[in-house]
């Protein structure tokens, strides 16, 4: 290969990606710059290939730059050139210079740690740019080494990597030991749960995604789709990069840029056999029967090579195995409950194991999120089941069991634990087993729902997405039924011209805090448009209700006109911070079962101190966000914000002093002085 990407082969594929994003119609796409080593092409080159690439595709799409390197030729000055051209640095680093030098020295054999070290400080520099580091794990260094090491240097993002081996490669110095990569990623992964959450590992981060049924943003865990394709600097197409390591020429595809569109290789019977082995049918007969399959996804494809090619378990299928046990375990322990348990006690668990400081603060706080999501999860699909029983027992003519195309008492597990995410599914199913028991179920206007058995025929007919993502004004019959005509939602074409402020609203959010936007997916699936008929055309609106776990409810308009981006991102922050704490008390409340009510400085009528503490939570949050506009916010925000923060500031001092003398549990004791601390810094 040559060794950098020509001018002809940069113009060509500029226009292909231009040609690719209009045929798929795509309004979001990433280039990453990768090699070998990417800075040898220049910073310059790069800046201007970046340039190259924008003016392509067009100002309707947003096109995410991103770039690989070992940090050796970074300087401060090639990082304000790639701050003005909007490019990611990550970089590869294995660790302090005992870790580094295992692996990446330079020709002669002489330390690169120095100068990759260097890298480092100036990427700490320009944060704007750092997207984090990649370490490729060696079992000869302890794990604490590694944390001391990046946590002292505050890395953005971590990500740990097993060495890439397949069964005719094994990892190095596994067939020694065979409990090497074992003993190293269990205890690892205590290490960062109990020491260091502070650090965003994204490897244990996916681990924990894929653990709680989400999709686990990395191709080490869990089921997925072949997301992007490689061009090499002749300028052919290649599968990804690290199918390398199987065999020469095992990544070549079809074509060049000169010669072939993106769109023609990415339909390709290569990568549609690619895309079969990243679901669960492409798997070997071994891993279809996993007890595990579902974290592991059969785990990374490369470490799948055999003599058969790629329908074999992964080369770490033991480990992979260990340490999905092991996380499960960590789960039920650090929250002392059973999660093999049917019908856990969550509301009668006296107080919570979890630290509350990390739970609080987004950036800590997604281990324990993802515990808490995974037991509601559980919880939930164990009323969905029941809800489905009851149905398929009844007679219905449209029994739910039939209705989703099974034999009553066959509903697969998969279905229902995808249901559980789902906040319709979920209130539908408390609604019909509460009838079942022969109790009245009411509206919010206090009109009666009734039995609802074709609700599960409609939820069969959607699509149900496997992305960590919001459904946007979704028509889900029960997000508003709960509501009946107390909610005016959104018509179709009113959430349309709503979307882009929506979207405005969480790339804001994402900006001041990306960990924060990562809880907010997590725990929040769904959002809807609405109106309140009964509120002032000006007044701003929004709810949540733990009646509809998981879904926002939020106002797009203000009168007659669309609402501000940040102010949607206000009532967004608002309302997941309802749901966070909704998931908090289904474990360990924060008031005292008591009748008492108190005053809250945000209402006119008397509220359960539940309510206030949960005002508290909210606006403990809101403040950091307006202290965030006012800083860095647009100038017309500048008054507001200051205004805000002021009621805001007026209003927590009254209800911390009115919490300080209410029936709290030890939970709500802990976490208010968590939320006092907050407010103070």
């Amino acid at each position: 290969m040559p060794k950098l990407l020509g001018a002809h082969e940069q113009a060509a594929f500029a226009s292909r990606l231009a040609e690719y994003v209009r045929a798929a119609e795509l309004k979001h796409c990433v280039v990453v710059f990768h090699g070998g080593e990417p800075l040898l092409m220049g910073a310059d080159a790069l800046v201007g290939f970046t340039t190259q690439l924008r003016d392509a595709v067009g100002p309707d799409v947003q096109l995410d730059l991103g770039l690989q390197t070992n940090g050796l030729l970074l300087t401060r000055e090639i990082l304000e050139q790639f701050k003005g051209a909007k490019i990611a640095v990550s970089l590869s680093l294995d660790g302090p210079a005992e870790a580094n030098d295992l692996h990446r020295t330079s020709k002669t054999g002489r330390s690169s740690f120095k100068r990759a070290l260097a890298g480092l400080e100036a990427l700490k520099s320009a944060p704007e740019v750092f997207a984090g580091v990649i370490a490729v794990i060696d079992p000869k260094i302890e794990p604490r080494v590694l944390f001391d090491f990046f946590a002292a240097h505050d890395v953005p993002k971590l990500d740990f990597l097993l060495p890439d081996a397949h069964h005719l490669r094994p990892p190095p110095g596994r067939p020694e030991q065979p409990d090497l990569y074992e003993r190293w990623l269990l205890s690892a992964f205590d290490l960062w749960l109990d020491e260091y959450p502070q650090l965003r590992v994204r490897t244990f981060e996916a681990l924990l995604d894929a653990s709680a049924g989400l999709p686990s943003q990395t191709d080490a865990f869990g089921f997925g789709d072949v997301s992007l394709i490689t061009v090499e600097t002749d300028g052919s197409y290649h599968d990804l990069d690290v199918l390398k390591v199987v065999g020469q020429g095992a990544t070549r595809l079809s074509g060049s840029v000169h010669d072939t569109s993106i769109l023609e290789v990415a339909r390709s019977p290569h990568i549609q056999a690619h895309r079969q082995l990243l679901r669960r049918e492409g798997l070997c007969k071994t891993c279809q029967q996993c007890d595990v399959v579902e974290v592991c996804g059969g785990g990374s494809l490369p470490h799948r090579h055999h003599l058969n090619g790629f329908r074999n378990p992964t080369v770490y299928c033991h480990e992979m195995r260990s340490l999905v046990r092991h996380v499960r375990h960590r789960l039920a322990q650090t929250l002392s409950l059973d999660l093999s348990s049917t019908e856990p006690e969550i509301a009668e668990a006296p107080a919570w194991n979890g630290n509350m400081s990390r739970f609080e603060f987004a950036e800590s706080a997604l281990p324990d999120m993802t515990m808490l999501w995974s037991l509601a999860c559980a919880s939930q699909a164990t009323d969905l089941r029941t809800a489905f029983d009851i149905f398929a027992d009844s007679g219905d003519t449209m029994s739910c069991a039939d209705s989703v195309g099974m034999a009553t008492g066959a509903v697969s597990e998969r279905l229902v634990e995808s249901l559980a995410r789902r906040p319709g599914a979920v209130a539908w199913s408390r609604a019909m087993l509460l009838l079942d028991q022969g109790r009245a179920v009411h509206a919010v206007d206090g009109s009666a729902i009734s039995r609802d058995a074709g609700y599960a025929a409609w939820l069969r007919r959607q699509a149900i997405p496997e992305q960590a993502m919001f459904e946007v004004h979704m028509p889900d019959p029960w997000l508003r039924l709960p509501f009946g005509k107390s909610v005016v939602f959104a018509t179709e074409d009113e959430a349309r011209q709503a979307r882009p402020v929506f979207d405005a609203a969480c790339r804001i959010i994402e900006r001041w805090r990306p960990a924060l936007m990562k809880e907010m997916r997590l725990a929040c699936s769904a959002v809807q448009f609405v109106r309140d008929p009964s509120a002032h055309p000006d007044k701003i609106v929004s709810f949540s209700d733990n009646t509809v776990p998981g879904a926002l409810f939020v106002s797009v308009h203000r009168g007659s006109d669309l609402i501000d981006p940040y102010d949607l991102a206000d009532s967004l922050i608002h309302e997941h911070r309802h749901q966070k704490l909704y998931l908090l008390e289904r474990v360990a409340p924060v008031a005292e079962a008591s009748p008492q009510k108190v005053k809250s400085p945000w209402r006119e009528d008397l509220r359960p101190v539940s309510g206030l503490f949960h005002a508290v939570f909210v606006f403990v949050e809101l403040r950091r966000f307006w202290r965030f506009v006012l800083a860095d916010g647009p100038a017309y925000l500048r008054t507001r914000a200051q205004s805000q923060l002021e009621d805001t500031d007026r209003n927590l001092s009254e209800a911390f002093t009115t919490l300080a003398s209410s029936r709290l549990t030890a939970t709500g004791k802990s976490l208010l002085a968590v939320l006092d601390a907050a407010r103070a810094g």
